[in-house]
C-alpha cells in the first residue's frame, strides 16, 4: 500500500491527471513545486483519451527534484487512471517506443491493449481522480459535472424541440401530457431562460421566446433560480451605472435590462439592485460628473422609470423627502 505522504511522484501524478482538463505551459507552479514539461502528447478515439508525457518536478522548499514519465487514461466523466514512474535520459528510446505502440492502439480504439501495455511498462496504474490535491479535485469534478449537465440539457432540449408541436396540441386540448415529455419541456424551457439571463447582455429575444413557450405549454418555472440570476445581472448593471458618474448611455442599458426583467411572470427579488438605486439617488449632483445640464431632465425621467421597474415608487420617495424638508423648516 502506498504511503499518504506527499512526494514528487504524487505531484507528477497530480500534474498528469490535471493536464487532461487544464492545459499547462512548458513550466508550471503547483503549490510549492515547479513542474517543467519535457514532452506531452494526447491521443483520442471516441470518448477515450490517452495522455503521455515526461516532466521534471522540483520542490521550492526542499530543493529535491526528479523526472517522471506518465500515462493517463480517461474514459469520460470520473473514469481516470494514471501511471507514473521515474524517468531519466537513458529511458528516452524505450519511452518513445512505448508511446508509439500506445498511440497505435488508441488510433485503433483498442483500449484493452493500451491497458495491458501500461501494465507491462509501469507495472501498476494506481493513480486516479482521488490522487489530486483536494481543491483541484473539487474543481475538476465540477468541470465534469458541468459537462455532464450540459450534455443532459442538450439531449432534453432536443427531445422537447422535436416533440414541441405535440406538447402544444396536448396543452391546447387540455389532454394529459406524458410525464417524460413534461420533464423534457420543463428542463428545456428553464435552461433556455437561464442561458438568456446569463448572456451578456441579457438575450431579450430568447427570454421572451421561452417565456411564451412556458405559458403555452404550462411549464412551471424555477422561480428561485431565475430570480437569483435576474438579481445578479441587474446588480451588475446597477454597479456599472453607479461607477459611471451619471452616464446616460449606461443608464439606458440599465433601464433596457430592467424593462426586460419586468416581463418575467413573477416578481424577482431585486433587493441588491434596489439598494444601489437608492445609493445613486442620494449621490450629490457634483459627483455625477458625466451628466451635463442638457441631459438632466432625461436622466431624472429615465432614472425614475428605472426605479419603477425595480418595484420602487419614486413619487412616494419624493413626497417623503418633501415632507421631511418641510418638517425641518
Amino acid at each position: 500500500m502506498r504511503t499518504k505522504e506527499l512526494g514528487l511522484e504524487q505531484v507528477a501524478a497530480h500534474y498528469a491527471i490535471s493536464s487532461i482538463f487544464t492545459p499547462f505551459s512548458d513550466e508550471a507552479d503547483l503549490y510549492c513545486y515547479r513542474v517543467r514539461r519535457i514532452s506531452y502528447d494526447i491521443y483520442a478515439s471516441g470518448a477515450g483519451r490517452l495522455a503521455l508525457g515526461r516532466a521534471h518536478v522540483a520542490s521550492a522548499i526542499t530543493r529535491h527534484a526528479a523526472s517522471f514519465s506518465f500515462a493517463v487514461l480517461h474514459f469520460g466523466d470520473q473514469n481516470i487512471t494514471a501511471a507514473v514512474r521515474p524517468y531519466d535520459d537513458a529511458d528516452a528510446a524505450a519511452f518513445d517506443e512505448f508511446a508509439g505502440q500506445a498511440a497505435g492502439h488508441v488510433q485503433r480504439a483498442d483500449f484493452p491493449e493500451v491497458i495491458r501495455l501500461l501494465d507491462r511498462v509501469y507495472g501498476h496504474a494506481d493513480y486516479s481522480l482521488t490522487s489530486l490535491f483536494a481543491d483541484e479535485q473539487r474543481r475538476i469534478v465540477q468541470l465534469i459535472l458541468n459537462s455532464t449537465l450540459w450534455d443532459i440539457e442538450n439531449s432534453l432540449t432536443s427531445i422537447y424541440r422535436e416533440h414541441a408541436s405535440l406538447l402544444h396540441y396536448l396543452s391546447q386540448a387540455s389532454l394529459p401530457k406524458p410525464p417524460a415529455l413534461t420533464l423534457a419541456a420543463g428542463f428545456a424551457v428553464n435552461a433556455g431562460l437561464r442561458r438568456a439571463l446569463e448572456a451578456e447582455p441579457v438575450d431579450a429575444a430568447q427570454l421572451r421566446s421561452y417565456l411564451s413557450l412556458s405559458k403555452a405549454d404550462q411549464v412551471p418555472l424555477e422561480t428561485a433560480n431565475l430570480s437569483y440570476l435576474a438579481d445578479r445581472c441587474m446588480k451588475r448593471a446597477m454597479v456599472e451605472l453607479q461607477m459611471s458618474s451619471g452616464s446616460i448611455e449606461i443608464l439606458d442599458r440599465a433601464l433596457t435590462l430592467a424593462r426586460i426583467l419586468a416581463e418575467l411572470p413573477f416578481e424577482p427579488n431585486l433587493w441588491q439592485a434596489q439598494n444601489i438605486w437608492y445609493e445613486i439617488l442620494r449621490t450629490p449632483a457634483a459627483e455625477l460628473s458625466a451628466l451635463n445640464s442638457e441631459d438632466q431632465p432625461r436622466w431624472e425621467k429615465d432614472f425614475n422609470e428605472l426605479g419603477s421597474c425595480l418595484s420602487i415608487d419614486p413619487l412616494a420617495i419624493s413626497a417623503q423627502d418633501a415632507a421631511r424638508a418641510t418638517a425641518a423648516d
